[in-house]
């Protein structure tokens, strides 16, 4: 009986982005799978490519030929029924193809590898050349064969011209060889295979002088189990010695799994935490979810400090109970630390993490772990979604208003509606938690797509913590032109003499936002981007934080020659310089980006604080949410309205977020909390309700705005973000996008496109010598599923027939910013 697979190929082109049919092996016809990752031969050339079974049946829909599976590259297959469907989905709701999809769910620290080999088939020549001759010697040196790769290496590319010509002389033979590459770790273990007489065996062998394996079998004698470097180490030994006593069969050698586990040295003490009784009621409703089928997904709206994390927990509990897998995400890597020290209390060695600091051993030992079915529950950032499990039960997205939620690169999925779309399959029960949700969330609560469970109090029934708002544009007139108003000032001075901590809020790293001259108001810019630079003094440069370009500080301004460079605004560096002149005692952690760049970074800060060996800690969106630390008692924040600059129509929104997740950092255990926030648009409405720690009364004038111009989630929006290194082409680009566009939806009889905004350069209309210029369409009075068919058909179908081929184009799905 013949079978036939249907197969994406592992290519990044467009034009390969569809189901090809093989024809299964007999060989092979028990074994193969859909999701099995297998080896075809692709092309012309036949080069041997992997590719991902996604469809079988016993015909090959039409008389054409086909090519035959190779064979299969793992045992079990790498992708799950559902992985399929989901890839299939995300292809159409994203507008990306089959391989940006499964590149998501792709295990890091799997790889298959090809290369051309060059064979020496014949001794037997005429007519050789001195070139050829040296080839000639350089491949019979290497066992008659050499990778292509390795010769260009030596020789230069001119080295192909030799080799097609000894090819067609029939002197040598090229093809290609691969190899999958898996980044797995074993370790051996040795133990005696002798039960009696060990002693006679040690004196045996010590009269035939060889002592080093008598002091191996002594050494086994007392450790009946022991992993050969440490065996080698111990005795200063080498492997022969092993190798001899294996032959001898005196000794097993035995291969085991190796996982290599991610470090976590944060601690929490262990609590006892009696629920209260909105946690109470919280956890019966998510309990009984579980069993139940065609369940809607929760959210979580609980104010900081409400004890949403021990709900999260004791909901976990009941999944385990019944034999289900949980995955817990957070936004940042900041939180991890934290999350897996309050889980692992609780769960001990079932967790597996996955966040970007892992090493890509680390990444694929913690999918093993899962899909081996030895880590039943998953912490991590949003990749972790896609995580191997085998009967997955709960899915908690914490703090899941947070950007990080949505990929910033291809495919721009979001994390709440691909968990969704998961939860759905799996019928797991999905949690969405958050003090501060987003409005076009909290609308489908409204609207009953979601169940609302509300934590209106603290966990600890303190008040929530006092928010002081100070007009900075007092401040100035009072003579004050520090960054710390004089009631933050006086705040600090007493919280550091109570010996208390503080935790200061600027969402903005380096020293200075930019640098300009006073004589002539010239700013300096990045030369790849359109962007100012930030000053850090620490290494005096200048940094783009876009494209990470960096130079010297200079002292001449290029425009006028004056030397009246100065740095204006204010970063993190700039506050934590500030904070050691007015505060010479205090001790300071910063954390940002800059650092945290090391592996376990983040951690070392975390624990610093926690064990209070700092009073003050400076910090970006990095210590805005999430974090638990009983002695902090006042938070700064010091440029409250910053947000509300960003030209995006969420502006109001973030700030809002912010704000209120900043101030919910302090007073969260048995000391009374407060905040202070500087701002100069202290009227804003986002600040005032802000302030009054009510996020319904924000809600209610946010959502009218959103519906007055038409925004999500009243409509959808997509944005198509063209780019490359010459400007007019760029400009022509993403003219013919848009007559594209209009001329397919007038034959759809669309005559009106005042829904098409644009074309216009991108608000940072230049990153990293990349020109940018953007659309935006919205779905008024259109179908989504149109809007994305007709950007599909025109960007990916028909690219090469109407783009240039040095232009970029991204397309992103209700972008969550349209810089």
């Amino acid at each position: 009986m013949e079978k036939y697979a249907k197969i994406i190929v592992n290519n990044n082109s467009s034009h390969t982005d569809e189901l090809y049919t093989y024809k299964i092996p007999e060989f092979l016809i028990d074994e193969v799978q859909i999701g099995h990752r297998v080896l075809i031969s692709f092309g012309r050339t036949n080069k041997p490519i992997e590719g991902f079974v996604f469809d079988m049946s016993p015909n090959k829909d039409g008389d054409f030929r086909v090519k035959e599976v190779v064979d299969i590259l793992d045992k079990d297959p790498i992708l799950k029924k559902r992985d399929v469907e989901l890839v299939k989905w995300m292809r159409e709701e994203y507008i990306c193809t089959f391989m940006d999809a499964i590149n998501c769910i792709y295990p890091k620290g799997i790889r298959l590898t090809n290369y051309k080999i060059v064979k020496l088939i014949s001794c037997e020549y005429d007519s050789i050349s001195s070139k050829e001759q040296i080839l000639i010697d350089e491949i019979k040196n290497n066992k008659n064969e050499m990778k292509i790769d390795k010769l260009v290496t030596k020789f230069g590319k001119s080295i192909n011209n030799t080799i097609k010509k000894l090819k067609d002389k029939r002197v040598l033979d090229i093809h290609w060889e691969y190899k999958s590459i898996k980044n797995e770790k074993y370790i051996q273990n040795i133990s005696l295979n002798v039960e009696s007489d060990i002693d006679d065996l040690i004196e045996s062998l010590n009269k035939k002088r060889a002592f080093k394996q008598a002091e191996i079998i002594r050494f086994l004698k007392d450790n009946k189990n022991a992993e050969i470097n440490d065996v080698m180490s111990i005795l200063s030994i080498t492997k022969s010695s092993i190798n001899s006593l294996e032959k001898k069969g005196y000794i097993n050698i035995q291969k085991l799994d190796y996982y290599r586990k991610p470090k976590s040295d944060y601690i929490i003490k262990q609590k006892n935490i009696d629920l209260n009784d909105e946690q109470m009621e919280a956890l019966k409703i998510l309990k009984s979810s579980i069993d139940d089928y065609n369940k809607i997904p929760f959210l979580l709206h609980g104010v900081t400090g409400s004890g949403k994390t021990e709900v999260y927990i004791n909901t976990i509990k009941e999944a385990l109970i019944k034999g289900l897998d949980s995955i817990v995400l957070v936004p940042e890597i900041s939180l991890t630390p934290q999350t897996i020290a309050r889980f692992k209390n609780n769960f001990g060695d079932i967790i597996a993490v996955f966040h970007s600091k892992l090493s890509s051993g680390e990444k694929y030992d913690e999918y093993r772990r899962v899909k081996e079915g030895k880590a039943k529950i998953i912490i991590g950032a949003r990749s972790a979604l896609f995580a191997p499990c085998n009967n997955l039960g709960v899915i908690i997205i914490d703090e899941f208003h947070e950007n990080s939620y949505k990929s910033d690169s291809n495919p721009k999925y979001s994390t709440i509606e691909v968990a969704k779309f998961i939860a759905t399959i799996e019928n797991a029960t999905l949690i969405f938690g958050s003090a501060t949700p987003p409005i076009e969330e909290y609308y489908k609560a409204q609207m009953g797509e979601y169940e609302l469970i509300e934590l209106k109090k603290r966990a600890n029934n303190k008040e929530m913590p006092k928010i002081e708002v100070v007009d900075m544009r007092e401040e100035l007139d009072k003579g004050n032109k520090t960054i710390f108003s004089s009631r933050l000032y006086e705040a600090i001075k007493s919280n550091l003499e109570n010996n208390n901590q503080t935790i200061l809020f600027l969402n903005r790293r380096g020293y200075a936002s930019f640098i300009s001259c006073r004589k002539c108001g010239y700013t300096f810019k990045c030369s790849n981007c359109e962007i100012s630079l930030t000053y850090h003094k620490g290494i005096n440069k200048a940094k783009c934080h876009y494209c990470g370009f960096e130079e010297r500080k200079l002292s001449e301004c290029p425009s006028c020659g004056s030397n009246y460079i100065k740095e204006f605004g204010l970063g993190t560096q700039r506050i934590e310089e500030e904070i050691k002149k007015y505060f010479k005692d205090a001790r300071v952690l910063r954390m940002d980006k800059d650092t945290t760049s090391k592996k376990g970074s983040h951690e070392k800060i975390l624990n610093e604080f926690k064990n209070r060996n700092a009073d003050i800690l400076v910090g970006t969106q990095m210590i805005g949410k999430g974090l638990d630390f009983e002695h902090v008692t006042l938070v700064g924040i010091l440029c409250g309205d910053m947000a509300l600059k960003i030209p995006d129509f969420r502006s109001s929104e973030k700030a809002f977020q912010t704000i209120s997740q900043v101030a919910g950092r302090s007073g969260r255990a048995d000391l009374n909390g407060k905040v202070i926030l500087q701002a100069y648009d202290i009227d804003h409405y986002a600040i005032k309700h802000a302030v009054e720690h009510d996020f319904k009364s924000f809600y209610n004038d946010e959502i009218k705005i959103r519906q007055a111009f038409n925004y999500v989630p009243f409509d959808n929006m997509i944005s198509v973000v063209i780019s490359g290194k010459n400007e007019k082409k760029v400009i022509n680009n993403i003219q013919k996008l848009y007559d594209s566009i209009v001329y397919l939806l007038r034959k759809k009889n669309y005559n009106s496109f005042d829904f098409i905004l644009g074309p216009n350069p991108c608000i940072v209309s230049k990153i990293n010598q990349n020109y940018r210029w953007q659309i935006l369409v919205k779905d008024l009075d259109v179908e989504i599923k149109l809007l994305k068919g007709i950007i599909k058909y025109i960007c990916i179908q028909k690219r090469e027939f109407i783009f240039d081929k040095d232009i970029n184009i991204s397309i992103d799905i209700n972008p969550v910013n349209i810089l």
